[in-house]
């Protein structure tokens, strides 16, 4: 991104592996923006929820809330 100077992974708040992925699966990720807040001058701070879906199974195999720091 143009202008980012760093972009930092500050964790998780929140992580379930509610079924397991067996080798060989087609798996896909989607991540939905939750929030971003300003948390210093030039410094964003972005909670995304990040879901793995496993083909053909009804359940998730991840679930988590990441919280990333971007500062620009």
């Amino acid at each position: 991104m143009p202008g980012v100077k760093s972009v930092i992974n500050y964790g998780l708040n929140k992580l379930r592996f509610p079924s397991a992925v067996r080798v060989g699966s087609r798996i896909r990720g989607r991540f939905t923006l939750l929030d971003a807040t300003v948390v210093a001058p030039g410094v964003v701070q972005i909670t995304e929820n990040f879901l793995v879906e496993v083909e053909g199974q009804a359940k998730p195999a991840c679930i988590a809330e990441s919280v990333i720091r971007i500062a620009f």
